[in-house]
Order: structure tokens, then C-alpha cells, then sequence
């Protein structure tokens, strides 16, 4: 995830001559900026952008970026991210490479990301380092290689940008690159909230909710959640509502709950969208409804998330929501289990043993299915 914003380089990296009136316009249009009047700001530095100003090219994509005083045009942010790159610019380099990384506004291209950020890393731009250490971790245009994610992420973090020290944390936490250590994850990720950084909020709450590398404290993790979902983080919407939904740290509230799921959900976090399907089903926090829990479902399904397909699957096995289907029931459970999700891996060994959903016992596909489960 890229930190979009208007950040500047204390020099000028523009390879041009700039005018006094260029620069004026700049000054100008961040000054308009400040004050929320996003259509000066964009008429301010398209005038500066135009006079070959980097800074003013690569603000000017921002704003085609964001929609902020323009329509929002992601070709027309690629091209002034262009522009101002092309002058050497690091920070447009580096929005250049998100927009190739995410397909917008340019075809989708690990490599040009890949090329656009190394250009800005080699000018040590935190937020280019940061970039490139999600292409390694992800084995995005590269070979997936979590010692040099970590490696990048570390450079990034040493230049005090949060969600590197997020992403430091994350990788130490969960072993990648690096041997598993809960508490030092902690560290990292106290560095980061105390910045304000929602995800390092969230991932502390999940520390102290599961106890690990601090002792378990649900009332505290529910204090770390409440403060990323003040900022609209979707993960610690849904965390803070499963909190309420079982009653740990707070006072069961399955209303409070559901608003929390649909909060995420409707920001296309797919944890919540199965959430709020399942109080749906449920009838808990909301009226029941399967028929809206089955659109939830879908909506987390389309996104991979196992646990969406296999309660779809229980909604076509029993009828609810939808017509009886034991063939589509049946195929949601597998392509639950084929993501290695071990209920539905479960699920299936049963159906073959025993011979449900339509079909005939089959030993070997029960073995087969149980193998995987192991």
C-alpha cells in the first residue's frame, strides 16, 4: 500500500531552469492546498507543471490521483508522474511505479513498478524502498524473496516511515526472512502507532488479544482496535466487531457488531463481508436474512476468502437463501478446500467417506482429501 501524499524533497530535483512565476504558482497552489480549495490548487499547478516545475508535475498527478479539484484521471496522473519522473523526481518515480504495480491509468507492469522504484530507492526515497520490498515479499515482477522484502523494508524503516516499520514488524512476526519473534514485532510496531499508523494500531491489538509477545489482554486489544478504527481502518473494523460479537474485552453487542462489519465491509474487506453474512444468516445484531447473507458471502468469495465459499456451500447444502443445490454446494466446498483452508479440506474428506452431497462413498477421494488435511 502506497502512502499518497504531497510530500516534498527539500531540493529541487528538476533538471530544468525554473521561472520565479513557475515557482510562485507552486507556492501558490500549496498554499490552496493547505486550505482545502483543491481547483485552485490543480489551476496553480497545472500553470507551474506547464513551466516544467517537477514538484508542481508530480503534485498535479496527485490531484488527477485522488480527484481533488479534478475529475479523477489516473491517465492523466500517469502522464504528469511522467513528466516530473522523467525529471528525476523520486516521489513521482515512485507514484509512476504504483500506478504500473496497480493498473491504473497505465497496463498493469511489475517490471516498470520494479524499474520506478529502484530509480527513487537509489535516491533513498523511504516510500520507493518501502514499495520495493512489497514486489520481493509478494514475488511481484521479481522471484518472492522475504529476506530481501525485509532487507528494503528495514532501509525504509530506518527513515522512520510507518508502514515500513509496520511491514518490519509484520514479516518478524510471521517468520519471513527472518526467525519468528512476537515481542520484537511488538517493538516495531509500537514505533509505528506512535505515529499515529493505523495497521501498527490493529496489529497490536491483535497481539494483545491473542497474547503473543505480551500477556493476553482482550480489554486492551479492544483499546489498540478502537484507536485504527477511529482513523477507518476496514481489518480493525472487523476485529473490534468480532470482539463484540463474542464479548471479549466488552460487553457482547451483536448490533454493535454488525454496524462495525458492514463499516468494513462495505470498504470490500472480505473478512467483513462474511462476517456481516453470517450474523445475517445468524439473525444476530440484524434481522435474519439469507438471502443478504448469501450476497455477502459472494461478494468475500469473488475476493478468495475460503471461509465466504464454504458458508456459501452451507447455504446451498441446506437450502437457505437460495434453491437447494447439493452439486453447487458441493463445488464451493471444494474450491474452499483447494485454498488449503482445512475445515472445507475436512468437509470433503467426509462427503467422500460417507457418501453425501450426491455422491458415491469413494475411499480414495476421502484418503486423497485427508492426506491434505494432515
Amino acid at each position: 500500500m502506497k502512502i499518497s501524499g504531497l510530500r516534498l524533497l527539500g531540493a529541487t530535483l528538476a533538471l530544468v531552469a525554473i521561472s520565479a512565476p513557475a515557482a510562485a504558482d507552486f507556492a501558490a497552489g500549496r498554499a490552496a492546498y493547505k486550505a482545502g480549495d483543491y481547483a485552485a490548487a490543480a489551476k496553480e499547478f497545472t500553470a507551474a507543471a506547464d513551466a516544467g516545475l517537477a514538484r508542481a508535475q508530480n503534485d498535479l498527478g496527485v490531484l488527477y490521483e485522488r480527484g481533488q479539484g479534478v475529475k479523477q484521471d489516473y491517465v492523466q496522473a500517469a502522464l504528469w508522474y511522467g513528466k516530473s519522473a522523467d525529471q528525476g523526481y523520486p516521489q513521482a518515480q515512485t507514484n509512476l511505479g504504483y500506478l504500473y504495480e496497480n493498473g491504473l491509468g497505465v497496463e498493469q507492469d511489475y517490471a516498470k513498478a520494479l524499474e520506478f522504484y529502484q530509480k527513487a530507492a537509489d535516491r533513498n526515497w523511504a516510500q520507493a524502498e518501502n514499495n520495493l520490498g512489497g514486489l520481493y515479499e509478494r514475488g511481484r515482477g521479481v522471484p518472492r524473496d522475504y529476506v530481501k522484502a525485509l532487507a528494503w523494508y528495514r532501509k525504509a524503516a530506518a527513515q522512520q516511515l510507518p508502514q515500513a516499520q509496520t511491514n518490519v514488524g509484520y514479516m518478524i512476526e510471521s517468520g519471513r526472512g527472518t526467525p519468528r519473534n512476537d515481542a520484537e514485532a511488538m517493538s516495531w510496531y509500537r514505533k509505528a502507532a506512535a505515529r499515529s499508523y493505523a495497521q501498527a494500531q490493529n496489529n497490536i491489538g491483535a497481539l494483545y488479544e491473542r497474547g503473543r509477545g505480551v500477556p493476553q489482554d482482550s480489554v486492551t486489544a479492544v483499546d489498540w482496535y478502537r484507536k485504527a478504527v477511529a482513523q477507518g481502518l476496514a481489518q480493525a473494523q472487523t476485529n473490534l466487531g468480532y470482539m463484540y460479537a463474542l464479548g471479549r474485552g466488552v460487553k457482547r453487542d451483536d448490533a454493535e457488531a454488525a454496524k462495525l462489519y458492514r463499516a468494513a465491509a462495505e470498504q470490500g474487506f472480505a473478512q467483513g463481508q462474511n462476517n456481516l453474512g453470517y450474523l445475517y444468516e445468524q439473525g444476530r445484531g440484524l434481522p435474519r436474512d439469507y438471502a443478504a447473507a448469501k450476497t455477502w458471502y459472494e461478494k468475500a468469495s469473488v475476493q478468495g476468502l475460503a471461509q465466504g465459499m464454504m458458508n456459501l456451500a452451507v447455504l446451498y447444502q441446506n437450502g437457505r437463501g437460495v434453491a437447494r443445490d447439493e452439486s453447487l454446494a458441493l463445488a464451493w466446498y471444494q474450491k474452499a478446500a483447494e485454498t488449503g483452508y482445512r475445515p472445507a479440506i475436512k468437509r470433503m474428506a467426509e462427503i467422500y467417506r460417507d457418501g453425501q452431497l450426491g455422491q458415491n462413498r469413494d475411499p480414495a477421494r476421502a484418503q486423497f482429501w485427508t492426506e491434505r488435511a494432515l
